[in-house]
């Protein structure tokens, strides 16, 4: 059982039909990506559970349906929770290319 959130909650409460991925990642992390069109843009949710099913990310973001199709923002999200199961921000390299420092 999951502890779900306030961003999983609301995902819910739409009956929109959604594309979604599940995978248990190898250090016993449950991942967990929705996306769907939505009225505004493509909506992705990213959820990301410990093994005792302890939150530790769930978020939702809207993607601009001119650069992006429900399929290629479904891998988008599994590539960043991924990420954050594996112990990283998530975030691509280039979205975090303005706080690097520079040397």
């Amino acid at each position: 059982m999951f502890n779900r959130g306030d961003a999983y909650n609301n995902w819910t409460r739409s009956q929109t039909p959604d594309e979604c991925y599940s995978e248990a990642a190898e250090n016993g992390c449950q991942i967990e990506v929705r996306a769907r069109e939505g009225a505004s843009g493509v909506e992705v949710l990213v959820c990301v559970y410990a093994a005792d099913g302890e939150r530790v990310v769930e978020r939702m973001e809207t993607l601009s349906q001119d650069e992006w199709t429900v399929e290629d923002a479904l891998q988008r999200g599994r590539d960043q929770a991924e990420r954050i199961a594996g112990g990283e921000s998530g975030r691509l390299p280039c979205a975090d290319a303005g706080q690097r420092q520079t040397e």
